[in-house]
């Protein structure tokens, strides 16, 4: 409800200048609207705020007026870390627990564009395990030199991968040249995708 949304951001000093407040009587409504805002292209990106997850993701999910596409639904975190120079996504940490290959394709894909809406022409991603080698025993290494290659074949587009990286040596230069890590992503990520 408007009321509602004025009056918290008057007791807490907000200034809410031009935004644009879409009224609705309860948080399923303001569910359904705001995934029908995105669907009509009056909206560009949804983010759940204090909603319950399963409000949102049931309105995102809705086999007549939801928006999913044909890949599987995946969470970003969109971090800005003082300490690093630039904005930082991590996938998926809250949606798809143990992703298969194909599931971390989706995943993978899914960050790239939502980086290229945020203004990073090809964002890098580090495919991060708990190593930097491929070891056979260590399943996300395997799924990450096979996401490599599948990027070099067209089936991942718009970004640069690596990997497997561990998440030292994917955000941090000098702890790549320590290993003696020689890639265009290691140490400067922006996309790390998690195991």
């Amino acid at each position: 409800p408007e009321e509602k949304i004025r009056s918290v951001a008057e007791a807490e000093g907000i200034d809410l200048g031009g935004t644009e407040i879409v009224p609705t009587e309860h948080s399923h409504a303001a569910a359904f609207r705001a995934v029908e805002l995105i669907r009509e292209g009056g909206a560009e990106i949804l983010m759940k705020g204090s909603l319950h997850t399963d409000e949102v993701l049931g309105a995102v999910v809705n086999k007549s007026t939801g928006i999913r596409t044909e890949r599987r639904i995946t969470h970003v975190f969109l971090m800005n870390v003082p300490t690093y120079p630039k904005l930082l996504l991590v996938t998926d940490a809250a949606v798809n627990i143990a992703p298969d290959l194909d599931g971390k394709r989706d995943i993978c894909q899914n960050a790239i564009d939502l980086a290229h809406t945020l203004g990073v022409e090809q964002p890098k991603v580090a495919i991060l395990s708990a190593v930097e080698t491929i070891r056979p025993k260590i399943q996300s290494t395997l799924d990450a030199a096979a996401l490599c290659k599948m990027a070099d074949r067209g089936q991942i587009t718009g970004g640069l991968l690596d990997g497997p990286l561990a998440m030292d040596n994917a955000i941090n230069l000098e702890a790549a040249r320590i290993k003696k890590i020689d890639s265009d992503v290691a140490g400067v990520a922006d996309i790390l995708l998690a195991p």
